[in-house]
């Protein structure tokens, strides 16, 4: 007999549900019978296994996707939403509005981060949580991120449809600042809620390209924080007994072999670099090319060097950034005297 399935393989079910409700276009033999080779119980309407009768609000989380995208600072399709601008906050209360909608416990921490919680039956034992991001690089998709908060928001609804009631507490989570847009620093607030001290230290006196400190930013979108707010965002030993995050895959492997689900089993864990390049500024007429030192040329060598050891190596090394914005203002019409790159190494 199967045993009866815990909060978390129904979080989990309903999770891969929702890709699979979109990959299917809602044949809902076909995501039973995915749903049921990856849970390990058959669906029924006997409470041994998820209820047959479950759908999804495809329509309804694609419009909240789509509404959700119209906070933006460029223009669509495209999602330009940073850390603590005006449209990161409006992006937030549209969150914390649904999540009210849905019945959650809402909160924030310190930093922004943004917890839904529905009381399980015994609320002592570690929460199942899931969630993702909503900030989004300049002129990026809607996608990446949106699809683990708002997925993981219809997936609570739908339970909540479903009468079910979880033991272990189920939380939403929208992480602040998963991208290093503004402060270069990526997963800012789920690296806050894992305790690393660095972070907290380093956050003190950080700014951003207009010379704006992240406690300033903070503060102009709300959250007035000083170090001693910083450690309260530090997660408590057991406070989660598990994890689960419904991403969108960045890249046209999963696509090209028509594969609709891809169960992560290793991260890439890059360490970011940043190089400076100093040459020598000069006439872009009058210096013959034996006679430059352009810092250009010499990031490109580097560049080109990056690409043939991934090539030959199968790493996912990359160049992420170029600025040769120094170059335009410390040169003298055209030979680069300074240029910075920024590497990922894996």
């Amino acid at each position: 007999m199967p045993s009866k399935p815990n909060a978390a393989s129904r979080l989990v079910f309903l999770a891969f549900l929702l890709v699979i409700s979109a990959a299917a276009a809602n044949d809902d033999a076909a995501a039973r019978r995915t749903m049921e080779q990856f849970a390990g119980f058959p669906a029924s309407d006997d409470g041994e296994g998820p209820s047959s009768d479950f759908h999804v609000d495809s329509e309804g989380l694609q419009r909240q996707i789509d509404e959700l995208a119209s906070f933006s600072d460029s223009p669509a399709p495209s999602v330009t939403r940073v850390l603590y601008t005006d449209k990161d906050v409006q992006a937030r209360r549209y969150i914390k509005g649904i999540m009210n909608q849905l019945g959650l416990v809402v909160r924030e921490d310190a930093v922004g981060n943004i917890f839904g919680r529905w009381e399980g039956s015994e609320p002592g034992l570690g929460a199942v949580a899931t969630g993702s991001h909503v900030d989004a690089i300049p002129f990026s998709g809607k996608f990446d991120g949106v699809v683990g908060v708002l997925g993981a928001l219809e997936a609570i609804s739908l339970l909540k449809r479903s009468a079910f009631l979880p033991k272990r507490s189920l939380e939403v989570i929208m992480f602040t600042s998963e991208e290093p847009t503004r402060f270069g620093i990526s997963c800012l607030g789920s690296r806050l809620m894992a305790g690393i001290e660095e972070l907290a230290q380093s956050l003190r006196k950080v700014v951003d390209n207009q010379n704006v400190s992240f406690l300033d930013a903070a503060e102009s979108a709300g959250y007035k924080l000083n170090l001693e707010d910083l450690h309260s965002v530090f997660l408590k030993t057991d406070k989660y007994s598990a994890f689960i995050e419904l991403h969108i895959e960045q890249g046209p492997i999963l696509e090209k072999e028509g594969i609709p689900i891809g169960i992560v089993t290793a991260i890439a864990a890059p360490a970011s670099l940043k190089v400076d390049f100093e040459g020598n500024g000069g006439h872009a007429g009058a210096v013959l090319m034996p006679a430059r030192n352009d810092a250009g040329l010499a990031a490109a060598e580097l560049a080109l060097a990056v690409e043939k050891h991934v090539l030959e190596s199968g790493s996912i090394d990359t160049v992420g950034t170029v600025d040769d914005e120094a170059a335009a203002t410390t040169s003298d019409e055209g030979v680069g005297s300074i240029n910075e790159m920024g590497l990922d190494i894996d």
